[in-house]
């Protein structure tokens, strides 16, 4: 049994819109893609020979040189710190000689 005519434009009705409504939906997601793409270009621009990893590569390098400065400063400062402890004790003692041989000679 076919539908009546009054059905039969209800469905039509109903399919058009549907219709319509998936191109409309469709412009709009076409229209955000191509806005997205032309910022990514733009920020891809924005990058020295529009090459993000050789910008990223560069960073890490600066990176690794900072770490490898504070890594040499670190143990700088250890060895000072060692050093002055040394310089002390031996100060110390130099003193303690001194006063005692003061005390001895009197």
């Amino acid at each position: 049994m076919l539908p009546s005519e009054d059905v039969q434009a209800v469905i039509d009705a109903v399919r058009k819109a549907t219709v319509d409504a998936v191109r409309e939906s469709n412009a709009g997601l076409e229209q955000r893609l191509a806005v997205m793409q032309s910022k990514q270009e733009e920020i891809l621009r924005g990058f020295p020979d529009s090459d993000p990893d050789s910008h990223r590569r560069y960073h890490e390098s600066v990176m690794e040189w900072r770490e490898l400065r504070n890594k040499m400063v670190r143990e700088a400062l250890i060895q000072a710190a060692k050093v002055g402890g040394v310089g002390a004790i031996g100060w110390l003692a130099y003193a303690l000689w001194i006063s005692l041989k003061m005390e001895i000679f009197k």
